[in-house]
C-alpha cells in the first residue's frame, strides 16, 4: 500500500483551486484497489463552496491529478478543532 500526505490543490468543477493538505493512502477490496483519504485546511481559511462539494480533482505536487468523490458531503462536522475537513473517494488510478 502507498500513501501521500502533504500540500495538494483541490480542483472544483468550476476549475477554482484551493490549497489543501491532503492525507492519502490505497484501498483493497479483493482484487480491486483504489484510493481514499481526507482533505484539510484551517477552519478559518474555508472557501464555503468546499462544504457542498460532491466532486472534484486533487492536483499533488509532482503535478499528477486525480478525480475523486465525496460521498458525504456533511462529513466536514466532525473535523478536528481548527480545522475543515473531507473525507474523498479516488475515482480511477491514484495519483500518488
Amino acid at each position: 500500500m502507498s500513501s501521500y500526505n502533504g500540500p495538494a490543490v483541490l480542483i472544483t468543477n468550476e476549475g477554482r483551486e484551493h490549497p489543501v493538505t491532503a492525507n492519502l493512502h490505497t484501498t483493497s477490496h479483493g482484487l480491486r484497489t483504489g484510493w481514499a483519504g481526507t482533505l484539510s485546511v484551517p477552519a478559518n481559511q474555508q472557501p464555503a463552496e468546499l462544504m457542498n462539494l460532491s466532486r472534484g480533482r486533487l492536483r499533488l505536487q509532482d503535478e499528477r491529478e486525480g478525480e475523486f468523490l465525496r460521498p458525504d458531503i456533511g462529513d466536514w462536522l466532525g473535523s478536528p478543532p481548527q480545522s475543515f475537513q473531507i473525507t474523498i473517494v479516488g475515482s480511477g488510478d491514484e495519483p500518488f
